[in-house]
């Protein structure tokens, strides 16, 4: 199928309990998962650490625990979907999320996205629960994420 004006290069990164659609163009890189060194030590448990990538060290966040869910351990097949923050704030040009499975590739067509009412597993996450490609999937608030962020590695 080409690609048209309303198609959108994305992918679809498990995380334990769902699956996050993330538009292609957020995401800079997926790396190999590397054991992260700690934050402070009153850091919320989902700030699992930072790791360096590039010339970064960069906050990791295991999305899930964020909203109550465990922190995953790691496999042969985690991998760290390196994001660009789109908020602008100080000191946070990228950050990490934790893959439970090497993300895939998708082009999403505007037609071939359904919005679901949150229920279930995709209600624990903050962000809008869709059918993307007929697959279901939670489009995270990358905002909020940031934000979150930002107050945890500025704490006083």
């Amino acid at each position: 199928m080409p690609a048209t004006a309303d198609a959108v290069r994305s992918l679809f990164v498990p995380v334990t309990g769902g699956t996050l659609l993330l538009p292609g163009t957020v995401v800079a890189e997926i790396v190999p998962y590397a054991e992260p060194r700690p934050v402070s030590a009153g850091a919320d448990p989902w700030l699992v650490g930072l790791f360096d990538w590039r010339d970064y060290r960069i906050p990791l966040v295991a999305y899930e625990a964020a909203f109550g869910q465990p922190v995953p351990t790691s496999g042969s097949a985690t991998r760290i979907a390196v994001l660009k923050a789109l908020s602008n704030l100080d000191g946070l040009p990228y950050f990490g999320i934790i893959a439970q499975q090497i993300p895939r590739l998708v082009t999403v067509q505007e037609d071939s996205i359904e919005r679901l009412d949150a229920e279930g597993e995709s209600a624990a996450f903050a962000g809008q629960a869709v059918l993307a490609n007929g697959e279901p999937a939670v489009i995270p608030d990358l905002d909020w994420l940031e934000t979150q962020l930002h107050r945890q590695l500025h704490k006083e």
